[in-house]
């Protein structure tokens, strides 16, 4: 057989085309000119019959075709190489001798009627739909492969395998321009053979299959939100620096940033998106991270020893090598080391994340003797309910060595609650003490839901605080007269404004018994189980709550150390470990917060070493700052006398106290070494039990008696134990994570002979913050966030935290 002039095979054409016997003649202006002269002898009539003769017929409509969707083949996963190198013939098994160690799984998708009026967000969109990816996928490219051939119209032999050894040819989707052209090449036409298909990638179709496997029936795919002007849906025309190095600015001050960086209106949901498009870039997808984390924690705990890591998830039927990671925690050998020197209490707290995926995250934090906080474990779960706590607490029981009994301070939920009292209880089983107590402005905000006064909150606050007995009762008599005094207003108001609505309607009664007061009286009594009787005064609400979970003056043994939850009511924003990190993929996290401790170390231990090389310092800053208050408060002391050995009295301005000093022997397991002295002192304001420091008079005392007050002060409180917790060094890992799953497995020993592959749970997705689209983002956020602060800060049994934090977000 002869070849095209192209060099394609086929049959050659003739050189000239003779037009076939019979064969009528398309009408033309020429032939109607070429027409003969009619006779000039025939009449008027038969000229004109003779006219009509000649006219055609009117032609018949053509039918029309009824047009169908386009079939196209999407293939995916191929195994060769990065997305620019993947070519047709990596696709599709033309010949099966080559390129069958590359064929690639494929579906069918159906292309609308015009696929050419598509843009290539639609395309993309589609994609979505077609393989329900997470509907903020950021990573996906598309690209198209065609090749087709003429036909030979004068060839009925023509075979259509000689289609199979053309050349596909590659269409990038660069802009709607690239993907318009490619599509208006799939309309049929006359005379031409053609074939055509997509390939698609992201880090989430690679495992397509799987993921069909892992969602069940329930799963509800969340439609992508697309922002007005956008192009592309996996391009980003902004600079990264700032949104990567700055995780904790809001979606407003990123839209204002961008705006005055690039001279161009951006909005905060634009900013929004940006940020997320260049942490992927950064730290790789989201979907990724899942399957990163696990490998990067076990690289870490090689390189520095000690650490801590547990996993809980579940398997993918049909799939031995994949399993949907629900819950990991993990603790840095350095930060456990650490609070083995910090005072024996653990702050608890958790927060939303703000990523791609809904979930929680849970932080043990420490504090050392200057106050500043030590993150020491973390936690991804579901949402916070009784079980995920309590899966947190008992791997933070087994994580954490401290040679004293641990107290815990958590925040004011029931289903913490809960789990705390259930791990106590089981603790106590097996001989171990430990105990909890409750952040003391997490429950402030509850009281300020139920009564709503600011001036009252911050007097309750005081009462929490305080120290003596004798004024806790007066702080107690008087708040109960202001609450008192405000219910009765508030429920005189209820009556007036229920009397002025009296002729409402039924509809409009329903809607006004949901007002805040009503919410909030609800959850108060869900929170404290308090909801038998009428609460009409501050004793009404904390009737049911134990004191010596809330009081200071009632915590027995001096449990917290007087930490009351101030220092970490804001640890997700000021603290330089955990700030902004809800925002970042599960991998970042870990990474992020790793480097990050090791910078926090550095920096506060270098201080540590300066102020115990300097003679002139005899405790860390802030205990020297407390002391140095407290001797002056001493000087204006007059010690009295000693009632018995080692017992003073004490007359301050206002009334005496009384002082005991004493001292304990404890025996050491080594009898060689013989018994430890431990010195203590008590006195009747009741602040060296509480604080397990001196107070004023205890310094007054050791004055008189020419002792130093540092022997009567807990060793957490010395130079010596402020060095040991920030003497850890940290040593670099592994980070080949970041460029690609093979060369990282070269790179990173896996921590089990045969590791699985981890992918979130789909159920998890979060979709695009709707609010961020609104004309009216300021009036959202504020909405939502309240909303989310109530949900989240309220005692009621919320069974899950699905909604992630609308403030975090922005």
């Amino acid at each position: 057989s002869a070849r095209h002039a192209d060099g394609n095979p086929g049959r050659a054409k003739p050189a000239m085309v003779e037009p076939r016997a019979g064969a009528a003649a398309a009408p033309s202006l020429a032939a109607t000119v070429a027409l003969p002269a009619p006779n000039q002898g025939t009449t008027a009539g038969a000229r004109k019959r003779k006219a009509l003769a000649t006219e055609k017929a009117p032609r018949k409509p053509r039918k029309r075709q009824v047009e169908e969707p386009i079939q196209i083949p999407v293939y995916y996963g191929c195994r060769k190489g990065d997305f620019s190198s993947v070519h047709g013939g990596d696709l599709v098994q033309d010949c099966p001798a080559i390129y069958a160690e590359n064929i690639c799984a494929h579906i069918i998708g159906e292309l609308p009627l015009q696929p050419q009026s598509m843009s290539l967000v639609d395309l993309q969109l589609w994609v979505f739909k077609l393989f329900r990816l997470h509907p903020e996928t950021q990573d996906l490219h598309v690209k198209g492969f065609l090749k087709q051939r003429k036909n030979d119209p004068y060839d009925e032999e023509d075979p259509d395998w000689y289609l199979e050894y053309y050349q596909w040819d590659t269409h990038e989707f660069y802009t709607d321009k690239y993907w318009r052209s490619f599509a208006n090449k799939l309309k049929k036409k006359r005379n031409v053979t053609h074939k055509f298909m997509l390939y698609v990638e992201s880090s989430e179709i690679r495992h397509y299959d799987i993921l069909l496997k892992a969602v069940n029936d329930d799963y509800s795919q969340q439609v992508p939100a697309v922002l007005p002007g956008t192009e592309s849906l996996a391009r980003c025309e902004f600079s990264f620096r700032y949104l990567k190095e700055h995780l904790a600015v809001t979606a407003e001050e990123m839209a204002v940033y961008l705006t005055g960086h690039y001279g161009e209106q951006v909005t905060p949901a634009e900013a929004w998106r940006a940020r997320q498009m260049a942490l992927e870039k950064e730290f790789g997808t989201f979907y990724d991270s899942y399957n990163f984390a696990p490998r990067l924690l076990k690289e870490i705990a090689r390189k520095n020893p000690g650490g801590f890591v547990e996993i809980k998830d579940s398997l993918v039927s049909g799939c031995k090598d994949f399993r949907v990671l629900q819950r990991i925690c993990w603790a840095f050998g350095q930060s456990l080391q650490a609070f083995s020197a910090c005072r024996p209490v653990l702050c608890i707290k958790g927060t939303p994340l703000c990523g791609k995926y809904q979930g929680v995250l849970l932080t043990a934090v420490a504090l050392d003797a200057n106050n500043f906080s030590i993150p020491v474990a973390y936690a991804i779960v579901e949402c916070e309910t009784k079980e995920s706590w309590l899966w947190f607490l008992r791997n933070l029981e087994r994580a954490v060595v401290h040679q004293a009994d641990v107290c815990i301070i958590h925040d004011y939920k029931k289903e913490l609650i809960d789990a705390v009292e259930d791990l106590l209880n089981s603790r106590r089983r097996q001989g171990l003490k430990a105990e909890s107590r409750w952040c003391m402005e997490h429950l402030a905000e509850n009281f300020y839901a139920y009564f709503g006064d600011k001036n009252l909150v911050m007097m309750f606050k005081k009462l929490c605080q305080q120290k003596r007995q004798h004024k806790f009762d007066k702080l107690w008599k008087e708040l109960d007269e202001l609450t008192s005094k405000y219910m009765a207003e508030k429920e005189c108001g209820e009556v007036q404004q229920g009397s002025v609505k009296h002729d409402e309607t039924e509809l409009q009664e329903q809607s006004s018994s949901s007002q805040p007061h009503s919410v909030e009286d609800g959850k108060e009594g869900d929170q404290a189980d308090d909801s038998k009787g009428k609460v009409t005064k501050f004793s009404d609400w904390i009737r049911l709550k134990p004191m010596e979970k809330w009081s200071l003056v009632h915590d027995s043994n001096g449990a917290r150390y007087g930490i009351m939850g101030t220092d970490i009511t804001d640890v997700y924003k000021n603290d330089p470990v955990l700030k902004g990190i809800t925002c970042l993929p599960l991998s970042a996290m870990v990474e992020v917060t790793f480097l990050r401790l090791e910078e926090y170390f550095r920096n506060t231990g270098d201080a540590a070493n300066k102020a115990i090389g300097n003679p002139s310092v005899s405790f860390p800053e802030r205990v020297q700052d407390d002391m140095n208050s407290k001797m002056q408060k001493a000087e204006m002391h007059q010690v009295l006398g000693s009632e018995e050995a080692l017992k003073f009295t004490v007359k301050s301005r206002q009334r005496q106290v009384t002082v005991n000093l004493k001292s304990e022997y404890t025996h050491n397991m080594d009898k060689s070494k013989g018994s430890t002295a431990r010195k203590t002192a008590t006195c009747s304001c009741n602040k060296p039990q509480l604080l397990h420091k001196p107070c004023s008079h205890v310094i007054a005392v050791c004055c008189h008696i020419g002792v130093s007050a540092a022997e009567y002060m807990s060793p957490y409180y010395s130079l010596t134990c402020l060095g040991r917790t920030w003497s850890k060094k940290f040593n670099e890992f592994s980070r080949n994570y970041r460029k690609n799953l093979p060369r990282y497995y070269r790179d990173v020993r896996p921590f089990e002979r045969e590791t699985p592959t981890w992918i979130p749970d789909k159920r998890s997705e979060c979709g695009f913050p709707v609010y961020l689209l609104s004309d009216c983002v300021q009036t959202a956020v504020v909405d939502e966030g309240q909303q989310c602060t109530t949900e989240d800060e309220s005692v009621a049994g919320n069974e899950s935290t699905n909604a992630r934090s609308e403030e975090s977000r922005t």
